[in-house]
């Protein structure tokens, strides 16, 4: 990893441990960053390049499910979506049901690559 890198694995670390606690509670600071650092090359293989945009979509793998791009909907919304507010243009794309069936059809980590 660059350093620029390491500081956004370290930023996005950080804003889930103070902010979605929840969500990494029961997680070692090594399972953290190991997840944290597949979510980030799945945020750049989405097409994601500002730190903010990995940083929530990171955030979405943690608290929806790791793999909520696959969702037939969620998919075909952030491949039809273009722009700096992409992802904040995604939930006006998509219902609540599609987030739902997201975290409930999920692969879990092991899916993730």
């Amino acid at each position: 990893m660059t350093p620029s890198d390491s500081e956004l694995l370290e930023h996005i670390v950080d804003h889930l441990c103070e902010e979605q606690a929840g969500a990494v509670a029961g997680l070692t600071d090594k399972e953290i960053e190991r997840r944290a650092r597949l979510g980030i090359g799945r945020a750049r293989g989405a097409g994601f390049t500002q730190p903010e945009e990995i940083t929530a979509f990171v955030t979405l793998m943690f608290v929806v499910a790791p793999d909520f791009d696959a969702h037939p909907k969620i998919a075909k919304a952030l491949g039809d979506l273009t722009g700096p507010k992409r992802l904040q243009n995604l939930f006006q794309q998509t219902s609540e049901e599609d987030w739902a069936e997201a975290a409930e059809q999920t692969a879990g980590w092991d899916g993730i690559e």
